[in-house]
């Protein structure tokens, strides 16, 4: 008699337990063990599934489809794969990833269920861009796609940097389903799920998250963008939703929550006078005065405190490194931090004179507000 379809000989079935799967994940750092590629497959190593008696998580481990397929075709050993499962690339480098096929030759986002077209910012929160395009130089495909996601403490917990999906290996689980990327905690369950739909928009189907004193929620993929105080219950948030918002081009910015943080640090014209007096100006990337530096302080045009400066590098009144600070300017050397933030950079810092003349790009906006 056949053994039952999708069966071993064993009887075993090849459904896991979810609580087994999610040990697997997490003992792997969440992604494929030689490569980190988040997209992955459940791996048998030995014994193999055809003579497997049960789901064991100690000897089981997850790969990309590519490094599954070289296992199976012995490319790849079996020792090489005990080898990977003790050290996976995931928790070695701190991040899981995978590339993006999701349309990008239009300026289109999906939020929920509130559209942007033609807008090359989708939402910025306290003068920070969290989603936005860039271009990319490539004919076929003009635009890249960046987004920056929080956690519910604050914290980064993935980015897509120029069409490239990290999610950082945190107290989280990371999980790539076909075309969805999702993450969840075991308090609020799922806390960012994206569809990745090949030519379609970029959909953000479900957000949970907070950057200082403000929240975002984003309940399903027929929710409205949900806003307001950490504090605030969802019933009582201010949305947007069913609606595209329409505007002009790469420079164009659909929703803006909160302006960049300040704060006063006394009257606000004698700060100012002082500044002008015994200060320094700051500049922008074509030579226009944004501000001031005041005894470390950054000063803006109305007498605020917008940031510090600290051993040659510039922080956010939240300490939040922001970019170095030299000769007056407030720049960083790369469009990306180390651990794969993406940067907001404008075109005009990207291609204009400053570019090519200045070792970096210009992150004035990020203390005195953009343009």
């Amino acid at each position: 008699m056949n053994k039952p379809k999708g069966k071993n000989k064993h009887g075993l079935s090849r459904y896991i337990r979810a609580n087994v799967k999610e040990t697997i994940r997490k003992d792997a750092g969440f992604g494929c063990v030689f490569c980190g590629c988040v997209l992955v497959e459940y791996e048998h190593i030995e014994p193999e599934f055809h003579n497997a008696l049960e789901h064991d998580s100690e000897r089981m481990t997850i790969l990309c489809p590519m490094c599954h397929d070289k296992v199976t075709k012995k490319i790849l050993s079996k020792n090489q794969v005990w080898s990977a499962k003790e050290n996976p690339k995931g928790l070695e480098q701190g991040y899981v990833n995978d590339m993006l096929f999701s349309k990008s030759d239009g300026l289109e986002f999906l939020l929920g269920n509130m559209g942007t077209q033609n807008m090359g910012i989708a939402i910025t929160l306290y003068g920070k861009p969290l989603f936005w395009f860039e271009e990319s130089g490539d004919e076929e495909s003009p635009y890249t796609i960046c987004c920056i996601f929080y956690g519910l403490d604050g914290s980064p917990i993935a980015y897509i940097n120029r069409n490239e999906y990290i999610a950082l290996v945190r107290n989280l689980d990371i999980v790539s389903v076909g075309t969805s990327l999702k993450i969840s905690d075991k308090k609020n369950g799922c806390i960012l799920e994206i569809s990745r739909e090949g030519g379609e928009p970029l959909h953000i189907k479900k957000l949970y998250t907070q950057l200082y004193d403000t929240k975002l929620v984003i309940k399903d993929e027929n929710s409205p963008v949900l806003f307001g105080n950490i504090n605030t219950s969802e019933e009582s948030l201010g949305g947007i939703g069913s609606l595209t918002l329409v505007g002009q081009g790469l420079e164009s910015k659909a929703v803006a929550l909160g302006g960049v943080p300040s704060r006063e640090i006394g009257n606000k014209l004698t700060v100012a006078i002082n500044a002008i007096l015994y200060g320094s100006q700051i500049v922008n990337e074509s030579g226009r005065s944004k501000g001031w530096i005041h005894n470390g302080n950054l000063i803006n045009f109305n007498g605020e405190l917008v940031g510090l400066v600290r051993g040659g590098d510039a922080y956010s009144i939240t300490d939040e490194f922001v970019s170095h600070f030299k000769e007056g300017r407030l720049m960083y050397p790369h469009d990306q931090y180390d651990d794969g933030e993406p940067i907001f950079v404008k075109s005009s810092s990207r291609n204009g004179w400053a570019a090519r003349s200045l070792a970096g790009f210009d992150l004035s906006h990020r203390f005195f507000g953009l343009e």
